[in-house]
Protein backbone atom coordinates (compact mmCIF):
# COMPACT_ATOMS: atom_id res chain seq x y z
CA UNK A 1 0.00 0.00 0.00
CA UNK A 2 1.70 3.22 -1.00
CA UNK A 3 1.95 5.91 1.60
CA UNK A 4 -0.56 9.17 1.68
CA UNK A 5 1.29 11.73 1.40
CA UNK A 6 -0.06 15.37 3.23
CA UNK A 7 -0.18 18.62 1.53
CA UNK A 8 2.74 20.32 2.75
CA UNK A 9 1.07 23.82 2.87
CA UNK A 10 -1.57 22.40 5.51
CA UNK A 11 1.91 21.13 7.05
CA UNK A 12 3.33 24.09 7.33
CA UNK A 13 -0.03 26.25 8.35
CA UNK A 14 -0.25 23.72 11.34
CA UNK A 15 3.36 24.60 11.95
CA UNK A 16 3.06 28.25 12.51
CA UNK A 17 -0.25 28.04 14.42
CA UNK A 18 1.83 25.79 17.22
CA UNK A 19 4.40 28.84 16.67
CA UNK A 20 2.35 31.45 17.44
CA UNK A 21 0.48 29.30 20.05
CA UNK A 22 3.46 28.93 21.39
CA UNK A 23 4.55 32.83 21.49
CA UNK A 24 1.70 33.58 22.70
CA UNK A 25 1.84 31.66 25.75
CA UNK A 26 5.83 33.26 26.10
CA UNK A 27 4.33 36.78 25.85
CA UNK A 28 1.65 36.07 28.84
CA UNK A 29 3.96 34.34 31.40
CA UNK A 30 6.57 37.78 30.91
CA UNK A 31 3.87 40.03 31.11
CA UNK A 32 2.65 38.27 34.72
CA UNK A 33 6.50 38.42 35.66
CA UNK A 34 6.77 41.80 34.74
CA UNK A 35 3.39 42.73 37.03
CA UNK A 36 4.58 40.69 39.75
CA UNK A 37 7.67 42.55 39.89
CA UNK A 38 6.57 46.10 39.41
CA UNK A 39 4.05 45.35 42.56
CA UNK A 40 6.87 43.56 44.76
CA UNK A 41 8.70 46.59 44.18
CA UNK A 42 6.14 49.17 45.23
CA UNK A 43 5.39 46.83 48.06
CA UNK A 44 9.45 46.76 49.27
CA UNK A 45 9.26 49.89 49.62
CA UNK A 46 8.76 50.81 53.52
CA UNK A 47 7.69 54.47 53.22
CA UNK A 48 6.43 55.35 50.10
CA UNK A 49 3.93 57.96 50.79
CA UNK A 50 5.07 58.85 55.33
CA UNK A 51 8.18 60.74 53.97
CA UNK A 52 6.69 62.82 51.23
CA UNK A 53 3.70 63.59 53.06
CA UNK A 54 5.18 64.45 56.31
CA UNK A 55 7.49 67.50 54.33
CA UNK A 56 5.13 70.72 54.79
CA UNK A 57 4.21 73.63 57.90
CA UNK A 58 2.42 72.13 60.66
CA UNK A 59 0.95 74.03 63.39
CA UNK A 60 0.12 73.13 66.97
CA UNK A 61 -3.20 72.12 68.11
CA UNK A 62 -2.75 72.42 71.46
CA UNK A 63 -6.28 71.55 72.61
CA UNK A 64 -5.12 67.88 71.09
CA UNK A 65 -2.01 67.98 72.31
CA UNK A 66 -0.76 66.56 76.10
CA UNK A 67 0.21 69.48 78.28
CA UNK A 68 4.04 69.01 78.80
CA UNK A 69 4.12 71.78 81.94
CA UNK A 70 1.86 69.09 83.56
CA UNK A 71 3.75 66.40 82.25
CA UNK A 72 6.77 67.30 84.05
CA UNK A 73 4.58 68.42 87.15
CA UNK A 74 3.14 65.18 87.75
CA UNK A 75 7.09 63.37 86.83
CA UNK A 76 8.20 65.73 89.86
CA UNK A 77 5.06 65.31 91.83
CA UNK A 78 6.52 60.72 92.11
CA UNK A 79 9.84 61.76 92.49
CA UNK A 80 9.08 63.86 95.43
CA UNK A 81 6.96 61.60 97.19
CA UNK A 82 9.02 58.33 96.31
CA UNK A 83 12.15 59.61 96.27
CA UNK A 84 14.81 59.29 93.44
CA UNK A 85 18.09 57.43 93.20
CA UNK A 86 19.49 60.03 91.42
CA UNK A 87 20.39 62.12 94.40
CA UNK A 88 18.62 65.39 93.26
CA UNK A 89 16.64 66.01 96.69
CA UNK A 90 17.83 67.40 100.08
CA UNK A 91 21.59 66.30 100.79
CA UNK A 92 21.39 63.03 103.03
CA UNK A 93 19.53 60.85 101.53
CA UNK A 94 16.27 59.80 99.17
CA UNK A 95 12.53 61.14 100.40
CA UNK A 96 13.87 63.32 102.94
CA UNK A 97 10.50 65.98 101.67
CA UNK A 98 10.27 67.46 98.62
CA UNK A 99 11.88 70.36 96.30
CA UNK A 100 10.86 72.80 94.66
CA UNK A 101 9.99 73.46 91.15
CA UNK A 102 10.82 76.75 89.92
CA UNK A 103 9.47 76.86 86.48
CA UNK A 104 7.98 79.39 85.71
CA UNK A 105 4.20 79.03 84.93
CA UNK A 106 4.06 75.84 87.10
CA UNK A 107 4.97 77.52 90.87
CA UNK A 108 6.89 75.74 93.11
CA UNK A 109 5.94 72.46 95.11
CA UNK A 110 6.87 70.27 98.34
CA UNK A 111 6.18 72.89 100.86
CA UNK A 112 7.43 76.49 99.37
CA UNK A 113 10.83 74.66 98.42
CA UNK A 114 11.30 76.81 95.04
CA UNK A 115 12.22 79.55 96.66
CA UNK A 116 16.74 80.37 96.29
CA UNK A 117 18.55 79.73 99.77
CA UNK A 118 14.99 78.73 101.50
CA UNK A 119 17.49 76.94 104.07
CA UNK A 120 19.75 73.89 104.07
CA UNK A 121 19.68 71.21 101.85
CA UNK A 122 18.52 73.05 99.44
CA UNK A 123 20.03 71.58 96.23
CA UNK A 124 22.03 74.25 93.85
CA UNK A 125 20.89 74.97 90.65
CA UNK A 126 17.52 73.22 90.85
CA UNK A 127 15.63 75.46 88.98
CA UNK A 128 17.55 76.17 86.28
CA UNK A 129 17.86 72.07 85.80
CA UNK A 130 14.28 72.20 85.65
CA UNK A 131 13.41 75.19 83.17
CA UNK A 132 15.41 72.83 81.01
CA UNK A 133 13.62 70.12 80.93
CA UNK A 134 10.80 71.82 80.66
CA UNK A 135 12.59 73.57 76.96
CA UNK A 136 13.17 69.14 76.32
CA UNK A 137 9.34 68.62 76.77
CA UNK A 138 7.68 72.00 75.29
CA UNK A 139 6.46 72.03 71.45
CA UNK A 140 7.25 74.31 69.01
CA UNK A 141 3.97 76.06 67.51
CA UNK A 142 4.99 75.45 64.41
CA UNK A 143 7.19 73.37 62.54
CA UNK A 144 8.36 73.06 58.61
CA UNK A 145 9.31 69.90 57.92
CA UNK A 146 11.67 69.19 54.33
CA UNK A 147 12.04 65.70 53.17
CA UNK A 148 15.63 65.38 51.02
CA UNK A 149 16.29 61.47 50.00
CA UNK A 150 17.66 59.97 53.72
CA UNK A 151 17.86 63.76 55.10
CA UNK A 152 14.76 65.41 56.64
CA UNK A 153 14.81 68.92 58.24
CA UNK A 154 12.62 70.12 60.77
CA UNK A 155 12.22 73.55 61.26
CA UNK A 156 10.84 75.60 64.33
CA UNK A 157 10.16 78.93 64.92
CA UNK A 158 13.15 79.98 66.65
CA UNK A 159 14.43 79.06 63.03
CA UNK A 160 16.15 76.00 64.95
CA UNK A 161 16.63 73.01 62.79
CA UNK A 162 17.21 69.33 63.69
CA UNK A 163 18.22 67.74 60.66
CA UNK A 164 17.63 64.16 60.81
CA UNK A 165 19.65 61.46 58.93
CA UNK A 166 18.28 58.01 58.23
CA UNK A 167 20.86 56.41 56.10
CA UNK A 168 23.43 55.96 59.44
CA UNK A 169 25.78 58.35 58.59
CA UNK A 170 28.27 59.51 60.99
CA UNK A 171 27.04 62.77 62.40
CA UNK A 172 29.02 66.06 63.29
CA UNK A 173 29.21 66.88 67.20
CA UNK A 174 26.74 69.69 67.88
CA UNK A 175 28.41 73.08 68.72
CA UNK A 176 27.25 75.12 71.67
CA UNK A 177 24.35 77.16 70.76
CA UNK A 178 24.29 76.59 66.91
CA UNK A 179 20.96 76.86 65.37
CA UNK A 180 21.31 73.52 63.43
CA UNK A 181 21.45 69.99 64.87
CA UNK A 182 22.42 66.52 63.62
CA UNK A 183 20.42 63.81 64.54
CA UNK A 184 20.41 60.13 63.66
CA UNK A 185 16.65 58.61 62.44
CA UNK A 186 14.85 55.25 60.92
CA UNK A 187 11.97 54.16 60.14
CA UNK A 188 9.84 51.63 61.51
CA UNK A 189 7.10 50.97 59.39
CA UNK A 190 5.10 54.76 58.95
CA UNK A 191 6.90 55.80 61.97
CA UNK A 192 10.25 58.01 62.11
CA UNK A 193 11.99 57.45 65.13
CA UNK A 194 14.98 60.18 66.60
CA UNK A 195 17.53 59.31 69.11
CA UNK A 196 19.71 61.41 71.26
CA UNK A 197 21.05 63.21 74.41
CA UNK A 198 20.09 66.26 76.30
CA UNK A 199 22.26 69.04 77.77
CA UNK A 200 22.70 66.81 81.34
CA UNK A 201 22.61 63.39 79.90
CA UNK A 202 18.52 63.12 79.38
CA UNK A 203 17.54 60.45 76.66
CA UNK A 204 15.44 61.83 74.76
CA UNK A 205 13.37 60.10 71.39
CA UNK A 206 10.64 61.28 69.20
CA UNK A 207 8.11 59.15 66.90
CA UNK A 208 6.73 61.07 63.96
CA UNK A 209 4.12 59.94 62.53
CA UNK A 210 0.55 60.89 60.31
CA UNK A 211 -2.90 60.23 61.62
CA UNK A 212 -5.19 58.46 59.76
CA UNK A 213 -6.68 62.24 59.97
CA UNK A 214 -4.02 63.44 57.88
CA UNK A 215 -2.29 65.02 61.23
CA UNK A 216 1.13 65.35 62.37
CA UNK A 217 1.90 63.76 65.55
CA UNK A 218 5.06 64.02 67.37
CA UNK A 219 5.80 61.81 70.53
CA UNK A 220 8.33 62.32 72.82
CA UNK A 221 9.45 60.39 75.38
CA UNK A 222 12.45 61.74 78.13
CA UNK A 223 14.22 59.85 80.25
CA UNK A 224 16.44 61.65 83.13
CA UNK A 225 18.20 60.40 85.86
CA UNK A 226 16.71 63.09 87.78
CA UNK A 227 12.93 61.37 87.34
CA UNK A 228 11.77 57.94 88.35
CA UNK A 229 9.49 57.54 85.62
CA UNK A 230 10.11 58.99 81.96
CA UNK A 231 7.71 61.92 80.49
CA UNK A 232 5.85 61.27 78.02
CA UNK A 233 4.19 64.00 75.77
CA UNK A 234 2.24 63.85 72.49
CA UNK A 235 1.95 66.86 70.18
CA UNK A 236 -0.58 67.25 67.43
CA UNK A 237 -0.18 69.39 64.94
CA UNK A 238 -2.46 70.53 61.60
CA UNK A 239 -1.92 71.88 58.32
CA UNK A 240 -2.32 75.91 59.48
CA UNK A 241 -5.42 77.35 57.18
Amino acid sequence: MSPTWENPEAVVGRLWIRLAVAVGVILVVAAASRAQQSGSTKNDDPNPSPQAALSGTWKLNRDESDDPREKLRSAIQDRNQNGNPGGMGRRGGMGGGGIGMGIPGIGGMGGGMGRPNSGPGQSSGSDPQRARLLDLVEAPNRVSVAQKGPEIDMTDTDSHTRVLFTDGRKLEKPKKDALQTQVKAHWEHQTLITEEKGPDGEKISHAYELSPEGRFIDTLTLESKRLNTPIIVRSVYDKPE
